[in-house]
């Protein structure tokens, strides 16, 4: 039986739908802020409730936790609000905390702001976080790590990239903020040259390799689960446009003592373990396009 927590965000509801359909509602657990009709479910009240809670309401049978629920900001100016940085510590402490007999296996998900600016991003890249919530995540990896080695548990933590695909239209991002746009029949803003490369993985590569890790046999450390799709912010915004057959023009706003900055990734760890073929990235923008459109019709 798998327990999965942040079934309301963005990976976390794709990822409840994917683990019912591959293990079935029965064997399925959401805990969840609020209800759901897809599976079985169990309201966690903020993180309120003794060690006892699983096995008193009936699921002592878990074996598998995927702890996807966090805060995550939406925007840069969230990345550093303590209080709610905080509460990803707080909450995964909970979460250890439970006495859950028949636990083998822990799956966290991460990210990449645990690491330091650098040219090509690894699993051996410094981790040195420049926000609280990168510092959250840290602490929140280290504190499973010694758990799962004290209590005879098999970790996994995996580092999430710069997903994207239909759901994410809830955050401030590049691609929805690019559709809204078109959409809107607006022009795309792009402060500086757009040359900044970006890489992204979409999101059902994304739920795949987390699926996938519940099968590991072995923790060898973090895993970045990032994509190979390299684009310039101008060349994305111009696949875009041609995806959408529009005529959306694109501004390019000076913006002064303003460094690109790239994220290029080497996602071999990824390859070798969970994940060896992605989506085409000009097929995954035309879904999420497509998707959008559909929302807002």
């Amino acid at each position: 039986m798998i327990l999965v927590t942040g079934t309301s965000g963005f990976i976390g509801s794709v990822l409840l739908d994917q683990l019912i359909a591959k293990f079935g509602a029965a064997n399925v657990v959401a805990l969840t802020s609020k209800p759901t009709d897809k599976c079985n479910y169990l309201l966690h009240n903020d993180y309120v409730f003794d060690p006892d809670f699983f096995m008193k309401s009936g699921y002592g049978k878990i074996d598998t936790i995927i702890h996807a629920g966090a805060f995550t900001p939406k925007n840069g100016n969230q990345a550093n609000e303590c209080y709610k940085c905080t509460s990803n510590i707080t909450n995964t402490e909970t979460l250890l905390k439970a006495n859950i007999p028949n636990l083998k296996r822990f799956i966290f998900l991460s990210t990449l702001d645990v690491y330091s600016i650098c040219d090509v991003l690894t699993e051996e890249s410094p981790v040195i976080p420049i926000s609280l919530y990168g510092q959250s995540k840290v602490y929140c990896e280290k504190m499973i790590v010694s758990w799962a080695s004290q209590n005879k548990i098999l970790p996994q933590i995996l580092r999430i990239g710069h997903v994207y695909g239909p759901g994410e239209e809830k955050y401030q991002k590049a691609i929805p903020v690019m559709i809204n746009k078109i959409l809107n029949n607006e022009s795309i803003q792009i402060f500086g040259s757009g040359e900044d490369i970006r890489s992204f993985i979409y999101i059902e590569d994304v739920i795949n390799a987390i699926i996938k890790s519940i099968g590991l046999e072995l923790f060898d450390g973090p895993i970045n689960i990032v994509g190979g799709n390299q684009i310039s912010i101008k060349n994305l915004a111009q696949v875009l446009i041609k995806n959408a057959e529009s005529n959306t023009n694109i501004e390019f706003v000076e913006t002064p003592n303003t460094n690109q900055r790239d994220f290029i990734f080497d996602n071999s760890k990824m390859k070798k373990y969970l994940l060896n073929q992605e989506i085409d990235l000009v097929l995954g923008l035309k879904k999420e396009y497509n998707y959008m459109k559909n929302l807002s019709e």
